[in-house]
C-alpha cells in the first residue's frame, strides 16, 4: 500500500478532473540556464563586433553576479571607440577599444551581491583572456565553464589556460542541447487549459437536445448487435444500391462489403452504415429517432433514467461553473 505521503503526493499532481498532470519535460537544465543568462546578458553590450555576457553561480546554483563587456561607468558610449586596433602600431592601439573596455568577467565579479565568489563558477560565452583569468583567479571562482574557445591560439589564452592550470581552476566547454532559445514575449498572454472542454448548457431546451443524442448513440450500439444477430434478407439488394454508388463508401466500406459476399453473410437491412451510404433522401437523424422509438416501453425506461442521470450530471457542472 502506498504510503500516506504518496497518497498525498499523487493527490497533488492529479488536477480537479482526476486526470495526472506532470511536468514539463522540455524545461532548461541548470547549465543551460546559467549559460542562457550570460548570452542574455551579452544583448546590453554596445561593441558592434563583439558581445560577451558572464554569470556567476554558487554553489547552490544561485546567481550572485552578472556582466558583459562595455565601457567603464561615466565614459560615454558615444564618444568612445569601438573598432580593432589595424595593426600593432601605439596610435593604432589607442584609437581602437582594446585599452578602453572592460571585459564581462570584470563586471560580473564588480557587480556581485555577495561580501565574494569564493568556491562559484563563472558561464561566460568566450574564454576568458589572460587579464580575466587574473581577476577569475583572485576573486576566488574555482571553475570556468564557457562555449567558445575560437582564439585558443591566441597569445593572451595561451597564458590564461596556463594561469589557470598553475593556480589550479577548472575549466571545461558547455555546449546545451538546443542551438537557439527564443523569447517569446507574447507566450505569457497564452493560457493552456488542462481541463477538457465541456458543452455548457444554458438552457433545458439544450439538455434535452444532448440528452437524446446520447440515447440514440446508445440504441445504435444495441440495435446493432441484435440486428447482426438476426440476420434479415436484404443483403442482395443493399448490395446492388452500394455497388452503383462507389463513391458513398470508402475502401474499408468496400473490403467489408466483400468480406460478407464470399462468406455468404448478409449485412443487417438496419445498419445504420449502410442505410447512410446509400444516400437515401430521409436523413440518419430522422432514421436514428425512429429506430429509438421502435424499441418498446422498456427502451423508453431506460431513456428516461439516461436523461435524469444526465440532468442530475448537468447541474452540478453548472454549478460547478458558477461559483
Amino acid at each position: 500500500m502506498p504510503s500516506p505521503k504518496e497518497e498525498y503526493s499523487n493527490g497533488l499532481s492529479s488536477n480537479s478532473n482526476g486526470m495526472k498532470s506532470t511536468k514539463r519535460t522540455n524545461y532548461l537544465e541548470w547549465q543551460e540556464y546559467f549559460m542562457s543568462i550570460a548570452f542574455l546578458s551579452a544583448q546590453r553590450s554596445k561593441d558592434p563586433r563583439t558581445q560577451v555576457g558572464a554569470c556567476i553561480v554558487n554553489k547552490d546554483n544561485k546567481i550572485v553576479g552578472i556582466g558583459y563587456n562595455g565601457m567603464p561607468m561615466g565614459c560615454p558610449d558615444d564618444m568612445m571607440p569601438w573598432n580593432r586596433a589595424e595593426n600593432d602600431s601605439k596610435e593604432k592601439w589607442l584609437q581602437s577599444k582594446s585599452p578602453y573596455v572592460c571585459h564581462a568577467e570584470l563586471n560580473a565579479v564588480l557587480n556581485k551581491n555577495l561580501a565574494d565568489v569564493i568556491g562559484c563558477s563563472i558561464y561566460v560565452a568566450l574564454f576568458p583572456c589572460n587579464m580575466c583569468a587574473q581577476i577569475i583567479i583572485q576573486s576566488g571562482i574555482r571553475e570556468v565553464v564557457y562555449y567558445s574557445d575560437k582564439y585558443h591560439n591566441k597569445p593572451e589564452f595561451v597564458a590564461s589556460r596556463f594561469l589557470m592550470d598553475t593556480a589550479g581552476v577548472k575549466y571545461r566547454q558547455f555546449r546545451p542541447r538546443q542551438k537557439k532559445i527564443i523569447i517569446d514575449f507574447e507566450l505569457i498572454e497564452t493560457t493552456v487549459s488542462e481541463i477538457p472542454t465541456m458543452p455548457v448548457v444554458n438552457n433545458f431546451s439544450n439538455a434535452d437536445t444532448l440528452i437524446e443524442e446520447m440515447a440514440i448513440r446508445q440504441r445504435i450500439s444495441e440495435s446493432n448487435v441484435q440486428d447482426k444477430a438476426n440476420n434479415n434478407n436484404s443483403f442482395t439488394e443493399k448490395e446492388a444500391a452500394l455497388r452503383s454508388r462507389p463513391e458513398l463508401h470508402s475502401q474499408q466500406d468496400t473490403e467489408h462489403l466483400a468480406q460478407h459476399h464470399s462468406s455468404g453473410e448478409l449485412l443487417p437491412q438496419s445498419s445504420p452504415r449502410v442505410r447512410v451510404m446509400h444516400g437515401d433522401t430521409q436523413s440518419q437523424s430522422e432514421r436514428l429517432s425512429e429506430g429509438v422509438r421502435s424499441r418498446g416501453s422498456g427502451a423508453e425506461f431506460d431513456y428516461a433514467f439516461t436523461s435524469l442521470l444526465f440532468l442530475l450530471f448537468l447541474s452540478l457542472y453548472t454549478w460547478f461553473m458558477s461559483r
